[in-house]
Formats: structure tokens, sequence, C-alpha cells
């Protein structure tokens, strides 16, 4: 069973080991980009943090398509979609 991002011809979500990496190093680019902003306009914070918990989300949304993948391809929930 395959899995794709936001439809049927989204970008295929790749396998769990290969995700975490992906959201590890999005949060370290995101993390220096917020730093920069904060440092360059201190008066942003509230807008930043907004945006901030909007990425989060979004890499939240992320991982959990990754763990569904994973689980998917596991032969305890091929079995039970066989059964079905």
């Amino acid at each position: 069973m395959r899995f794709r991002f936001g439809s049927q011809s989204g970008a295929e979500v790749p396998p769990l080991e290969q995700s975490l990496r992906e959201l590890q190093d999005a949060v370290a680019q995101k993390q220096k980009l917020w730093a920069e902003q904060l440092a360059h306009d201190p008066s942003s914070f509230a807008q930043l943090e907004r945006q901030i918990h909007l990425d989060f989300g979004q890499l939240a949304d992320r991982c959990a398509a990754a763990l569904l993948g994973h689980a998917a391809r596991q032969p305890a929930c091929a079995d039970a979609a066989q059964k079905k």
C-alpha cells in the first residue's frame, strides 16, 4: 500500500527513518530562520510564535503520515487488510 501527501498524485510518503531525518532537518533549518527573524525584529515575536505553531502542525502531519505508511507496510497490517 502506498501513501501520498495531499492527493493520489501527491508526493509519496518516504520510509519512516527517512521521514524522521527530513523532519529533523526541517526543524533545524526553521529554527535558524526563526532565530534570525527574531534577532532582526524582536517585535515580530507574536507573529513568529503563530508561525512556529503552524509549522509544527504541518511537521506533525508529515510525521503522522510517515507512521501510518510504516504501520501499513508491516505484515500484521497487510494480513488484516487481506482478511477484509
